[in-house]
């Protein structure tokens, strides 16, 4: 996957980075329980029944590689399937848009303009900080729906930076997309609107069942998966 998403003439990256480390802290606690769960079974079998004759050998040898299979599964879905989702998962802020970059190549790639931005935030931890600084960035696109970033590094920062970008566009375009200002049924776009991807496009829901406390309530949220 590109470290970066495709740009649109005159635009560049300010900011592109992954979320924090802390997000890895369930797969390493399933890797710890998976190894010392393994290490008891495998002892307890060894202790309890350790056959020398057929053809309860070959029934002692199953059940060891069973729980050799079963753990290597446990570790694969819940240990290496997340920390390789991590690392290919990235937030990118660039002069025109806010982009989440998942697995999956283009059509996982959520990229919205930053004209558009009504609002972001940084959401309250309900767990002690613990002097970490990360947090969920959860950024409003009005009629475009919802971006939320879990575990964005440096999250106060980081949703400054995206106010300050999303400002110099809204100078750079008019106007256009500015809370209290023109925008999508409120008056013509400026001059130097941006492309929105198919992945961007708002998609209601049927039946909605957010959080009413999100500015994008009854609009699609896009987020990084667990």
């Amino acid at each position: 996957m590109p470290a970066r998403p495709a740009l649109q003439p005159g635009e560049r990256v300010l900011v592109s980075t992954r979320a924090h480390g802390a997000r890895l802290t369930r797969p390493f606690l399933v890797l710890l329980l998976t190894v010392f769960a393994l290490s008891g079974a495998q002892r307890a079998l060894e202790l309890r029944w350790r056959p020398v004759a057929e053809p309860w050998t070959t029934v002692h040898a199953g059940l060891e590689l069973t729980l050799l299979v079963a753990a290597g599964w446990v570790l694969l879905r819940s240990c290496v399937r997340p920390l390789l989702r991590w690392w290919r998962t990235r937030y990118v802020l660039t002069t025109h848009h806010l982009v989440l970059l998942r697995p999956g190549g283009a059509r996982r790639t959520v990229a919205l303009p930053l004209q558009q931005l009504r609002r972001v935030d940084v959401e309250r931890r309900r767990s002690p900080a613990l002097g970490r600084r990360d947090g969920r960035v959860v950024a409003d696109f009005g009629h475009l729906g919802g971006l939320r970033l879990e575990h964005a590094p440096e999250a106060q920062r980081l949703a400054e930076l995206i106010r300050r970008a999303a400002e110099d566009r809204w100078a750079a375009g008019g106007g256009a997309g500015r809370p209290g200002g023109p925008g999508p049924g409120g008056g013509a776009p400026g001059p130097a609107a941006t492309r929105v991807e198919r992945d961007a496009v708002v998609a209601p829901r049927p039946d909605p069942s957010a959080d009413p406390r999100r500015p994008w309530h009854r609009r699609a949220v896009h987020q990084e998966e667990e």
